[in-house]
């Protein structure tokens, strides 16, 4: 006799979700601060690498992608909330293309994703004016599952 299955989940934050037109490219982790997997990263100015988000500096101008989980481990090496990049190493960030992010909010397909600047939570909820930062041409895949996982595509390359 067969199973229903109930559950479906989006998988795990930072992890690539389809991979038919992704581009992935690796920049320098200059923030000095560990970048988990999942994370959106924003360009430090003068072009010297990627940092996580901060409130005080970085505008939707700055963002470049989300950092993802390295293809060849498994979350079974570290735990599946676990992982990041090191301190200023390499990061390999999807620019375009679809990923499992974490989201503090619920989640309909075409919802726009924002980053609120008080604590830096991934939502699709625009918030009030100047308390949020719109992530460009970031939009929802469909909901988020029970362990606040949801699919995001980036439609077109912030960085060029």
């Amino acid at each position: 006799m067969g199973q229903v299955l109930k559950d479906f989940y989006n998988g795990w934050a930072g992890t690539v979700s389809r991979q038919k037109d992704d581009v992935i490219i690796s920049l320098k982790n200059s923030g000095g601060a560990v970048i988990p997997y999942g994370a959106p990263v924003f360009m430090k100015a003068p072009d010297t690498g990627v940092r996580l988000f901060n409130s005080a500096t970085h505008t939707a101008d700055d963002f470049v992608g989300f950092a993802i989980r390295i293809p060849d481990k498994t979350p079974e090496t570290y735990g599946s909330a676990q992982g990041e990049w090191p301190r200023y190493g390499n990061v390999d960030i999807l620019v375009r293309g679809s990923i499992s992010i974490r989201l503090a909010t619920a989640s309909r397909a075409t919802d726009k994703v924002y980053i609120r600047k008080s604590d830096s939570l991934l939502t699709t909820l625009p918030g009030n004016e100047g308390t949020t930062v719109e992530l460009p041409n970031v939009r929802c895949r469909g909901n988020r599952d029970s362990n606040e996982i949801a699919e995001v595509v980036v439609t077109k390359r912030n960085l060029q």
